[in-house]
């Protein structure tokens, strides 16, 4: 199995729970995991990140080489698909709709779209918005294009990761 890692996991993981200072296990997961090729992510998440000189990108440097290109004929196929169903789908929710313009300039259509190639797993952080909402979510456009998405726990449980307390004296 195979998961592609959205950029807010990385975010939140250092803004919360996840903290390099508090929880240096979990980035050591990331980084084995990534070397194992059970994780991925896709290069426009990796930008996204860069644009903060930030400890996650210190950490992400160093492993720029996991973040895979968007370029092969499958991923841009599926991503025409997503950027033409959104498109339709929620302009005809709410015309000249902000949101669909928003949501294709960022990485989320790109991780759906290799997710899809690769009948990957995404995981993410962010909630689906549900029918009738105008802003096009994540989960919302995976459930349309058959790809499954689930968050960090869920990551953790799937692959059997525990975090150890060590006790320092």
């Amino acid at each position: 199995m195979t998961y592609i890692i959205d950029s807010n996991i990385f975010i939140e993981a250092q803004n919360t729970y996840y903290c390099f200072d508090i929880c240096p296990g979990f980035w050591d997961f990331l980084s084995e995991r990534f070397h194992s090729g059970e994780l991925i992510s896709i290069r426009n998440v990796y930008d996204e990140i860069a644009n903060k000189d930030d400890v996650i990108f210190d950490w992400l440097r160093d492993r720029k080489h996991y973040f895979d290109s968007v370029d092969d004929e499958n991923t841009q196929k599926n991503f025409a698909a997503i950027a033409n169903y959104v498109q339709k789908e929620y302009s005809s929710r709410k015309p000249n709709n902000p949101n669909i313009a928003s949501f294709l300039s960022v990485a989320d259509p790109w991780l759906i779209a290799k997710a899809k190639t690769l009948s990957a797993t995404l995981v993410t952080h962010e909630a689906r918005a549900g029918n009738g909402s105008f802003k096009p979510k994540i989960p919302d456009i995976c459930d349309k294009f058959g790809v499954a998405t689930i968050r960090t726990n869920e990551l953790l449980r799937n692959l059997q990761i525990k975090f150890i307390k060590e006790i320092k004296k």
